[in-house]
């Protein structure tokens, strides 16, 4: 009987089973998940389910029955030790073997560690990756008054915003002169530097942290200019590190990530990646891609769904992130070099706008703010390549509805 094993419990595996049921596959499917809990969206971990808010998106990717109506057997606590490509075998920690017909590697990311003194003697440091993660933290945080994160990325910053709308007093380490400069250029930058200092967060701009101290628990950051900061609670957010053992040691083709093509098949027959471990190749610009974001490990679980059945996949989503701090809400589609020009439509200050990078008339990326609807605008604009005017990209945001209604926040209905 052909049996289809998903090895990682994430986002990517959830989806890859939900496309290998409704495409009509009526062999066997087995998620392989290292943690006790069923699958669950790590979306709301830094935002909603830390600072216990309403929340717009629900915890687990599906209920628990869904599992057992299409037929997916998911085994909860059942890590992969093994992978041999030659006999298409699996070994599992449990001490079982499991023959597959195809595999999907989705074993994800792990955080990156803080190489300093303090960092793994003490208590009172987090990192948040996983639900457990998560629910160490939110606890830790409502028994702390000053909290330091180290790292102005993403996860950095959206936990900063929740620990503020707890009441903390959050200082912000970033090694760049500004929060989400690396994804955002300058001037986006700007925006969120602006918004968390509106907000009360101290951010330290290029800077630092050499070491930590405490008695037991985590008292102060020592910081490269000889300071130090006061701190219960320590959360680091440095990036992540793909988890990609398992694929080298059975020898696939791994290079930040496991190496995929276009069809999200690796170097070893029968074997596919997605998610965040996947480094896929572009089919249009040839460059391999690791984006550790939200709709890129559903749709590239879809694809190698697809792909696993025999379709002819060519994968070539265009990026989409999004992320919300305090009230508000951003989206971004597209992906833009730092020499692009940045063209600004709207009212920045007042959090209702919308950015283009564009290079050489054509458009790149799309940063849309406090506007609805842009991401389903823009995505053929960029994917075809065609040349935008100014009076284009007024019309995107006239579609946007800059003068009327707001922005709602869509659910995660998958």
């Amino acid at each position: 009987m052909e049996h289809i094993v998903l090895v990682g419990g994430g986002l990517a595996s959830t989806y890859a089973a939900a496309q290998l049921r409704s495409a009509g596959y009526n062999g066997q499917v087995t998620i392989l998940s290292e943690e006790a809990e069923q699958p669950y969206d790590h979306v709301p971990l830094s935002k909603d389910y830390l600072y216990g808010g309403q929340g717009h998106h629900r915890l687990y990717l599906r209920d628990a029955d869904f599992y057992r109506q299409h037929g997916i057997d998911l085994e909860l606590e059942t890590p992969v030790t093994d992978l041999e490509p030659d006999t298409k075998t699996l070994h599992l920690g449990t001490g079982k073997t499991l023959r597959y017909s195809s595999v999907l590697l989705a074993t994800g990311a792990t955080p990156r560690r803080l190489d300093l003194p303090g960092a793994d003697e003490l208590a009172g440091v987090h990192y948040l990756r996983t639900l457990h993660d998560a629910t160490a933290l939110r606890h830790q945080l409502h028994e702390s008054e000053r909290v330091v994160v180290i790292g102005a990325g993403f996860l950095g910053c959206e936990v900063a915003a929740s620990a503020t709308m707890l009441g903390k007093d959050v200082t912000l380490i970033s090694r760049s002169a500004l929060p989400l400069q690396t994804a955002l250029g300058e001037e986006m930058a700007t925006v969120y530097r602006d918004l968390h200092a509106e907000q009360g967060v101290e951010l330290l701009a290029n800077t630092r942290a050499v070491a930590l101290h405490g008695r037991g628990s985590v008292e102060q950051v020592s910081l490269d200019d000889g300071s130090r900061v006061q701190a219960d609670t320590v959360v680091v957010a440095v990036g992540a590190t793909p988890r990609s053992a398992l694929a080298e040691h059975a020898g696939l083709q791994v290079n930040d990530g496991i190496v995929a093509d276009a069809s999200l098949a690796t170097s070893a027959p029968a074997v596919f990646a997605a998610g965040d471990v996947a480094s896929v190749r572009h089919p249009r610009t040839g460059r391999y891609e690791r984006r550790e974001h939200f709709n890129t490990a559903r749709t590239q679980g879809k694809a190698a769904a697809r792909s696993m059945l025999g379709e002819a996949v060519r994968y070539d989503s265009i990026p989409f992130f999004f992320t919300d701090q305090y009230e508000v809400w951003m989206e971004y589609t597209g992906s833009a070099r730092g020499d692009t020009e940045l063209v600004v439509h709207g009212d920045v200050s007042a959090q209702r706008f919308v950015a283009f990078w564009v290079d050489k008339g054509r458009l790149q990326a799309v940063m849309n703010v406090g506007l609805k609807g842009v991401p389903q605008i823009v995505r053929p604009l960029i994917r075809s390549g065609e040349v935008v005017t100014g009076h284009t990209l007024g019309n995107i945001v006239a579609q946007a509805q800059l003068a009327d209604g707001g922005f709602t926040k869509p659910p995660n209905t998958g």
